[in-house]
């Protein structure tokens, strides 16, 4: 991963945090601690997880440490201010995870669009662009892009290459959409929105009705509208409304391969992990958390701050803050005791074989 340089000192100064250790250390690039390389920046959440992290050589009196080890005298690490050790390079911080985020976003670009618009026009000249689109500033348009007529898109968003909007559709600003994601006629995309390759958003909703066995399209006449600061995983779709809107709202983060039917509304800062469903005219309140491969059936009404652990469905109506497991849906404690019960179905078949042999006897 590509990421420009910073010392130490200059980095906790962006950051608005205290260090200790080398202020002329090159900080090159963040990491995880099973990944620590010369310039690496990793963080830690708890005090005792500063033992695990091997003294950089020259600062340990062991002997024999091994040359990748060294290379730890040249990381540093953003910790809780309870964290005193001199044998490291520290960024103190209230929240370590929150600070590292915040070190990705300075130490690393968008290097491949830097590539792709490099001494270019923002428009690549590949781009196709329809009539009467509205550009806002600093838009950024890759190669093979088609842009269909009546779209608006605002301030510093970039669309990588073969990106489609079709006709009237609104696109916010600061979004980037990766290659080959796809936006129908008349949706509405807020800012900040991350739309990675492949999603398509606006595909006609599973609308079918049968006359003598044969089955016939409903037309899919409604839009969906995506609020601010969501992110949309890779091969994810989202289908129109059947009249009005399907809404994902602001802050909602869906993982890759994810199926959102028509007239669904997803509340706020949702988390829905892959291969995941959610049926048609759903409504979902805040928090919504789905674990991979789970769903919600059609025309359910869903609680704020409620959880479908991996694999289960909800089939009902939820209550807030319920936490639901298994296929039909139940709360936890019932889905966890029937679970008991089925691992205990070999044992007590035996039971029941043994009563009736001795029956039998009798």
């Amino acid at each position: 991963m590509s990421g420009s340089s910073i010392s130490l000192k200059k980095l906790a100064e962006k950051l608005g945090l205290e260090f200790s250790g080398n202020a002329k250390l090159k900080i090159t690039h963040v990491c995880g601690l099973d990944s620590l390389q010369k310039g690496g920046l990793a963080y830690l959440t708890s005090p005792d997880g500063i033992a695990s992290v091997p003294v950089p050589a020259g600062m340990s009196t062991n002997k024999g440490i091994s040359i990748e080890d060294r290379n730890l005298g040249k990381v540093a690490l953003i910790v809780p201010p309870s964290i005193k050790n001199n044998d490291h390079n520290l960024i103190f911080s209230e929240d370590p995870l929150a600070s590292h985020v915040e070190a990705a976003k300075l130490l690393h670009t968008e290097s491949s669009v830097i590539k792709v618009f490099s001494g270019r026009k923002a428009v690549h000249s590949t781009a196709v662009l329809g009539k009467n689109v509205t550009l806002g500033k600093n838009v950024k348009i890759g190669p093979k892009s088609v842009i269909y007529e009546g779209v608006k898109i605002g301030d510093n968003t970039t669309l990588h290459a073969g990106v489609v909007i079709m006709s009237d559709a609104i696109i916010g600003s600061e979004c980037i959409f990766y290659p080959n994601v796809v936006v129908q006629d008349r949706c509405n995309i807020g800012n900040r929105v991350i739309i990675q390759s492949g999603a398509i958003i606006g595909s006609d909703g599973h609308g079918y009705f049968q006359r003598e066995g044969i089955n016939k399209k409903i037309p899919q006449l409604g839009e969906v509208q995506i609020e601010d600061d969501v992110e949309i995983g890779a091969c994810t779709t989202i289908d129109r409304a059947r009249f009005y809107k399907t809404v994902i709202k602001q802050g909602s983060k869906l993982d890759n391969q994810v199926q959102i039917a028509h007239n669904v509304m997803i509340g706020e800062q949702a988390l829905i992990s892959a291969q995941s469903a959610v049926g048609g005219s759903v409504k979902a309140g805040h928090h919504l958390i789905l674990g991979g491969q789970s769903g919600i059936r059609d025309n359910v009404q869903v609680g704020n701050n409620v959880t479908a652990v991996a694999r289960a469905v909800i089939t009902a109506n939820t209550l807030d803050k319920e936490v639901i497991g298994g296929m039909p849906g139940r709360p936890m404690s019932q889905w966890r005791h029937l679970q008991s019960l089925i691992n205990r179905i070999g044992e007590l078949f035996e039971r029941v074989r043994k009563l009736e042999s001795r029956n039998n006897k009798n």
